[in-house]
């Protein structure tokens, strides 16, 4: 799948005005979509490019933590591009970056960015050690002539703001449509489509499948209601995420029977938009028993 969205390293620049937005995006939630609203809009006032920041990479892990990603940073790429963005600025999150101190990142940035206007969350906090803030950033862009903007925390509900770890606990939950509600688009699982088993083949419902890289957060193990964007074209699937005890396949990965559709389409980059959860995985004593299941399941997915 193509898709038109410049990324380009934050110590190599690039010429055009930016609107800046400040973060990691890791979700790319409600909160982060406000962010990248205003941006554009204040890009097409200034005849400027709407520009995102965020790590090319895993950053928990640099930071000794074993947290993993919600997405990872070709689902965050491909997101971003849905939502309108121009261009990615993307550090690699390794040891030397969090040991950059506040003033030096930014002073990064200006020098090798054409930044017209900065926007991050009230919350945001970057340099060595945090100690970088909403005030100081606007303190540094006013120094240096630039406009910056901070906004509010989005919240979901009375005195509640969305915020990742929650959407973290609802992804090992398997609570998608809790999910959902929390972001601008559905909750994506992206990548190439890689060989598989081929038993959905020889029963009649070939799959797609997709590995799941080893920085991801799983999702829940289970059988979606979902879509799957091939080529621009969004078809709808019966997609099993984790084992396959049916098959003896102790295998974590995702597996979509995407109907309508026999194209070959192994090695082509995938997008799986989760609607709903449908079921917990489940042994089957036969093929033929899995088989009616299956059907039964995309029944259901049909009559969305």
């Amino acid at each position: 799948m193509e898709y038109d969205i410049k990324q380009i390293d934050y110590k190599s620049g690039f010429g055009e005005p930016i609107v800046l937005c400040l973060g990691f995006f890791d979700c790319v939630h409600r909160g982060h979509n406000s962010l990248i609203q205003r941006a554009k809009l204040f890009a097409r006032i200034d005849g400027a490019k709407c520009a995102v920041f965020t790590f090319s990479d895993n950053p928990f892990r640099a930071l000794g933590r074993n947290d993993k990603e919600i997405f990872t940073y070709d689902e965050r790429v491909f997101r971003l591009w849905q939502l309108g963005v121009d261009v990615v600025v993307k550090a690699e999150p390794a040891d030397k970056f969090f040991s950059t101190s506040a003033e030096d990142f930014l002073s990064i940035l200006f020098e090798k960015f054409n930044i017209a206007t900065v926007i991050a969350g009230s919350d945001y906090t970057y340099g060595a050690g945090a100690k970088g803030n909403a005030d100081t950033l606007k303190e540094f862009c006013k120094r240096h002539g630039a406009d910056c903007y901070i906004t509010d925390m989005v919240e979901y509900a009375e005195g509640r703001k969305i915020a990742s770890r929650e959407i973290r606990d609802m992804v090992v939950g398997g609570e998608i449509e809790k999910i959902n509600s929390l972001l601008p688009l559905p909750y994506i699982v992206a990548g190439r489509v890689v060989k598989g088993r081929h038993d959905g083949s020889q029963m009649g419902t070939p799959t797609a499948n997709i590995d799941i890289p080893e920085a991801k957060l799983p999702v829940k193990s289970g059988v979606y209601d979902t879509n799957v964007l091939i080529d621009g074209v969004r078809l709808r699937a019966v997609t099993n995420v984790g084992e396959h005890p049916t098959f003896g396949d102790r295998h974590y990965n995702v597996e979509s029977y995407i109907l309508h559709w026999s194209d070959n389409i192994y090695g082509k980059f995938i997008v799986v938009e989760f609607i709903r959860r449908l079921r917990d995985v489940k042994k089957f004593d036969t093929k033929e028993e899995l088989s009616a299941q299956i059907a039964k399941d995309a029944a259901i997915v049909l009559g969305r």
